[in-house]
C-alpha cells in the first residue's frame, strides 16, 4: 500500500502545475467575478489554471476573467490567450515591449456532450471527441 501512496501524491500534485518553460515563475492565486485562478507568471507569458468548479463554462467568459486576473496582477495588457476552459497561455505586452509569438496549436480535439445527469451533488455524462 504504501508503495503507491508517494507515486499517486506526485501524480495528483501534478494538476495543478505550470507545465515546462515555467518553473521558478511566481504563483499567484486571484478571483474574478467568483473564478478562481492561479497564475504562474514568468517574464511576459502566465499560464492561468481556472481552480474553481463551474458548471458548463463557456471559453470566452472564462478568458475574459483569466486576462482580467493577469492583467491587474502584472499592470501589463494582454495580447493573446489560448487554451480552454481550464488552462490558459496568455502573452503579455509590458512597458510598450513586444509581447511574445502565439503558440501555435498542434491539433484539435472536438467534443459532444451525448449525455449529461445529475449525479448527487455533480453533473455526470458521457462526451464523444474526434
Amino acid at each position: 500500500m504504501m508503495k503507491w501512496l508517494i507515486p499517486l501524491v506526485f501524480v495528483l500534485s501534478a494538476c495543478n502545475g505550470p507545465g515546462p518553460g515555467f518553473h521558478g515563475g511566481e504563483k499567484v492565486t486571484r478571483r474574478v467575478e467568483g473564478s478562481k485562478f492561479t497564475l504562474w507568471i514568468k517574464q511576459d507569458r502566465v499560464v492561468a489554471i481556472r481552480t474553481s468548479s463551474e458548471v458548463l463554462p463557456r471559453y470566452q467568459e472564462v478568458a475574459r476573467k483569466a486576462i482580467i486576473a493577469t492583467q491587474k496582477e502584472t499592470d501589463c495588457e494582454a495580447a493573446w490567450v489560448v487554451g480552454d476552459e481550464s488552462l490558459m497561455w496568455i502573452g503579455l505586452s509590458c512597458d510598450g515591449r513586444k509581447a511574445p509569438k502565439r503558440p501555435t496549436r498542434q491539433s484539435s480535439l472536438h467534443c459532444d456532450i451525448d449525455d449529461l445527469y445529475k449525479r448527487g451533488e455533480s453533473l455526470a455524462g458521457y462526451m464523444t471527441c474526434q
